[in-house]
C-alpha cells in the first residue's frame, strides 16, 4: 500500500465519521434510541414519495462521491 492509498483510507473514514456525527445529532436531538427507530421512520417516508425522494437521495450521494 502507498502513501496515497493511506491518505485515501484516512480521508473515507473522516466522511464516515462525519456521518456518524450527524446521525448521532439528529438522533438526540429527535430522542431517537436506536437504528431499528431510524428506519421504522424512514421506510414509509421513502415509500410514500418513492420515485422523487429516491431519485434525489440517489443524485445527493453520486454527488458526495464526486465531491
Amino acid at each position: 500500500m502507498e502513501k496515497k492509498d493511506v491518505l485515501e483510507i484516512a480521508e473515507g473514514l473522516r466522511m464516515i465519521e462525519k456521518g456518524v456525527e450527524k446521525i448521532q445529532a439528529v438522533m438526540r436531538a429527535k430522542k431517537i434510541k436506536s437504528i431499528q427507530d431510524i428506519a421504522a421512520e424512514l421506510i414509509p417516508f421513502f415509500q410514500a414519495d418513492d420515485d422523487q425522494l429516491t431519485e434525489s437521495v440517489i443524485q445527493h450521494l453520486g454527488n458526495s462521491r464526486e465531491a
